[in-house]
């Protein structure tokens, strides 16, 4: 069991390290290693597509979708999106999956509903965002780019823009939401917007070694964020930070055990959280499942 000293908002403190969940390797996603793909679920399946390898040789974008039954392990290719494109955002929204800005989007959307394995263009929105700064929050999707926030209405198919985050979201920034809230995560610092007021809060920071490139997911309320890399892209960390909104708090709970990565992408399926690809250097396809009511072991420092 590990030892951790944490670092926070500049000060260290000897704080108790808690180690919680499991972590599953399952069949691996479909298709070509890569990062900068995304994620969503709808009817109590996953879906997984688009990204990109890059680096010494040509940079090429995907545009394949693949569908994760956790009922059978088994993935299964679906109608591609409709153009090849990488760093898009995403949102799942009344069993629906929104993506669309990214490297060959600007501020155009398209719904996929797995009812009729088909993309339909929706209201274009009114900010050109990239990477993944989007979640869903009281019926309704949110993007952001910079500072802007986008608020997506299914029943109207229209956009609106709503109360600014209180500093510049990076393009490798990451975000997740509960029921009524969603969260984003800037470098170590946590932000909160309520949907009901309009308005954002300032949250704990996070403790942990990831400044960017992580990707998170939620379960019951809980926040998870994964991996990432740590002030510099040669660099990437295992851990796993879960966030409690009810007492600002986080904790810190069992290391990914796969490959550290940055860039990787994740959905939510029956309290369980899904997590693959990637990149640390080598793009990966791998998937694993989360579980958080599974209790791997407790220490303190």
């Amino acid at each position: 069991m590990k030892r951790l000293l944490l670092l926070i908002v500049g000060f260290c403190v000897l704080a108790p390290t808690v180690y919680g969940g499991m972590w599953t390797k399952k069949t691996s996603i479909g298709g070509t290693g890569r990062h900068r793909g995304v994620g969503g679920s709808a009817y109590n399946k996953g879906y997984f597509g688009l990204g990109h390898v890059n680096g010494a040789g040509a940079d090429i974008s995907y545009q394949d979708w693949w569908e994760y039954n956790p009922a059978t392990d088994s993935w299964s290719q679906k109608a591609d999106y409709p153009v090849a494109n990488h760093g898009a955002v995403c949102f799942s929204l009344d069993n629906r999956v929104y993506v669309g800005g990214g490297s060959d989007l600007s501020n155009e959307f398209y719904a996929f509903d797995p009812l009729t394995n088909s993309w339909t263009p929706i209201a274009s929105c009114p900010l050109n965002p990239g990477d993944v700064q989007a979640f869903s929050a009281s019926g309704k999707g949110y993007v952001l780019y910079t500072n802007q926030l986008a608020e997506y209405s299914p029943t109207s198919d229209t956009w609106a823009i709503r109360a600014p985050l209180p500093i510049n979201a990076s393009n490798w920034s990451c975000a997740f939401s509960n029921s009524t809230s969603g969260f984003v995560k800037v470098g170590h610092s946590l932000y909160e917007y309520k949907p009901s007021q309009n308005i954002w809060i300032s949250r704990a920071n996070h403790p942990g070694l990831s400044t960017g490139g992580s990707y998170a997911f939620c379960i019951n309320g809980i926040g998870y964020v994964t991996s990432g890399y740590v002030g510099a892209l040669s660099t990437v960390t295992e851990e796993v930070w879960a966030f409690n909104p009810a007492s600002n708090a986080w904790t810190r709970v069992e290391d990914f055990p796969g490959s550290s990565r940055r860039f990787p992408s994740a959905f939510t399926i029956n309290d369980k959280g899904y997590f693959g690809t990637g990149t640390n250097g080598i793009n990966l396809n791998d998937a694993w499942e989360y579980d958080p009511s599974q209790t791997a072991a407790v220490s303190s420092i």
